[in-house]
């Protein structure tokens, strides 16, 4: 008798498209200071594989944002920016046809009660009916079947009230790796609302600028911070010594003025080059 070892496998993604499944938009981000009513309707758009059915269900969980700025799905209780329970949505399970796609319509009233600042919720679109794989082993006798379940996070955010949007750049440093030299940055987010920020690093010699080069972006939670390591790039660096790196961080603030901050330390090359 052959024996089967079976594994589960939960994929969860907050991106746009999985295989052959896609969402748009991506996120949802609402300013409720600039409605006149006291709700708000917007819509979710899913579009499922070419070359079968699928079926979805969808909920609501809260979630936060850690210092690697990476989607903690789980919270504490009664958080009172939490929309989970004040979101509405139709439908709640559907099915999608080969080719096709669904509108999933989104509801949230009650603007006025919400709290200052920002408030979110998670809509998770999973997919019902996981899929299963065959995957060798090499025992004989022994086979393994791999069920993979997908489970695509659109976030939800809603901006009320007096809303505060201020990063600030506590430090930078320049940290030694095998491979290599790293910044190693933190960023603060001040305000009431997440910041969502993008920026460069610039390597000057003197007054000189030997190279500049864009940072990868990344979002800073509300009242949180985010450590930020990236390779430094030296390949126009040609001679050994000491160098000035700068980075300037660009952000929105919550006027949606464009807001440049920046952070400088001493970058330092040994032997060749």
């Amino acid at each position: 008798m052959k024996k089967i070892l079976g594994i589960v496998l939960s994929i969860f993604l907050a991106v746009p498209a999985f295989a052959s499944v896609a969402v748009a938009p991506t996120r949802v981000e609402i300013n409720a200071n600039k409605l006149k009513t006291n709700y708000v309707t917007t819509a979710i758009e899913i579009k499922g594989d070419t070359k079968e059915p699928m079926r979805f269900k969808v909920y609501p969980g809260f979630f936060t944002i850690d210092e690697k700025g990476e989607v903690v799905m789980s919270a504490p209780a009664g958080d009172p920016h939490d929309l989970s329970k004040k979101i509405r949505f139709v439908p709640s399970e559907f099915t999608v046809e080969q080719g096709k796609s669904q509108k999933l319509r989104i509801n949230i009233a009650g603007l006025n009660q919400l709290p200052d600042g920002e408030n979110r919720t998670m809509l998770y679109i999973e997919d019902v009916n996981p899929k299963e794989m065959n995957i060798p082993t090499g025992r004989a006798g022994i086979g393994a079947q791999l069920i993979v379940k997908t489970r695509i996070g659109v976030p939800v955010y809603v901006d009320k009230g007096r809303v505060s949007k201020d990063a600030e750049i506590e430090y930078l440093n320049v940290v030694k790796a095998k491979d290599g030299l790293y910044t190693d940055m933190k960023i603060l987010s001040k305000g009431n609302s997440k910041i969502r920020y993008s920026g460069n690093v610039q390597i000057i010699d003197g007054k000189r600028l030997v190279d500049e080069y864009s940072l990868t972006g990344g979002v800073v939670g509300q009242n949180s911070y985010f450590v930020d390591r990236q390779k430094i790039k030296t390949d126009k660096i040609k001679n050994a010594g000491e160098y000035t790196l700068r980075a300037v961080i660009s952000y929105y603030d919550e006027n949606g003025k464009r807001k440049n901050i920046k952070k400088e330390t001493i970058l330092k090359i040994q032997g060749e080059v």
